[in-house]
């Protein structure tokens, strides 16, 4: 079963790229595809 994609919700097809997210105290890491992943990228590049 694929994983999938936390963002867009696709189904994950090569490696996933995991990111933290940080929510007041709490740290999650999270899934996201090669799309947007890029996309997450560049918005913290500003």
């Amino acid at each position: 079963m694929a994983e999938k994609c936390y963002y867009c919700e696709h189904d994950i097809e090569n490696r996933p790229y995991y990111v933290t997210f940080y929510d007041a105290d709490d740290e999650h890491d999270e899934p996201l595809c090669d799309t947007c992943y890029a996309e997450w990228l560049a918005s913290i590049k500003g």
